[in-house]
């Protein structure tokens, strides 16, 4: 046999020794892994059945109260009757006039008596209103627009001093009735007015505090 022969041979021995060692090695395997499986999982045990309970629903709430009936509408009581004022027309007023205070008549003059020792007085001397003023001219007042348009009357009395020369000074209203129109109206006729002066032992003398009454009256 020639070494070539030899070698094919030895070649073919080692490929079946080593296949023949490859499948003992699968079997050994196959055996070791075949006997040491492992143990089947323990089973779990069975559960219990499912109980079902039927819950009942809740009832109802009550129905809320009734609202409380309204409170009872109380009607004040009517207001006491009152009657109505009685109005009165007034009557027609008489026609207008001025009156004034008639002063005393006029009395003679005095003839001057002779001196006298007695003592003579510092006091200044009194107006002699026996010989009290007369009127000169007779101014008639105007009567108020306003007072007239209203229907109205009114009474002045006015106290003036009435100087020697004749003229009213210190004109003042002492009672009106009837509005202030009146009294403005009754104050410019007596300044308006002339009087001879009151006489003192024949000579014009002051005279104090004249009263005048002028009224104020519609026509028919």
């Amino acid at each position: 046999m020639t070494y070539a022969e030899q070698s094919d041979n030895t070649l073919q021995k080692v490929i079946i020794f080593a296949i023949v060692l490859v499948f003992e090695a699968a079997l050994v395997m196959a055996l070791l892994f075949g006997l040491h499986s492992p143990p089947d999982a323990p089973k779990e045990p069975p559960r219990p059945p499912v109980q079902v309970h039927m819950i009942k629903e809740p009832p109802p709430p009550p129905p809320p109260p009734p609202p409380p009936p309204p409170p009872p509408e109380i009607t004040p009581p009517p207001p006491p009757y009152i009657p109505p004022p009685k109005i009165q027309v007034p009557t027609p007023p008489p026609p207008m006039r001025v009156t004034h205070t008639k002063p005393p008549k006029a009395m003679p003059p005095v003839k001057a008596m002779p001196p006298s020792d007695a003592p003579v007085s510092n006091a200044p001397p009194v107006p002699d209103h026996s010989a009290g003023t007369s009127p000169l001219n007779h101014v008639v007042p105007e009567y108020p627009e306003e007072m007239s348009e209203e229907g109205r009357e009114g009474v002045v009395s006015v106290a003036c001093d009435v100087e020697p020369s004749g003229e009213t000074s210190n004109c003042q209203v002492v009672n009106v009735k009837g509005g202030e129109p009146f009294a403005e109206a009754a104050l410019k006729a007596v300044r308006r007015s002339r009087y001879a002066p009151a006489v003192k032992n024949g000579v014009p003398v002051k005279e104090y505090h004249h009263l005048y009454t002028i009224t104020f009256s519609l026509n028919d």
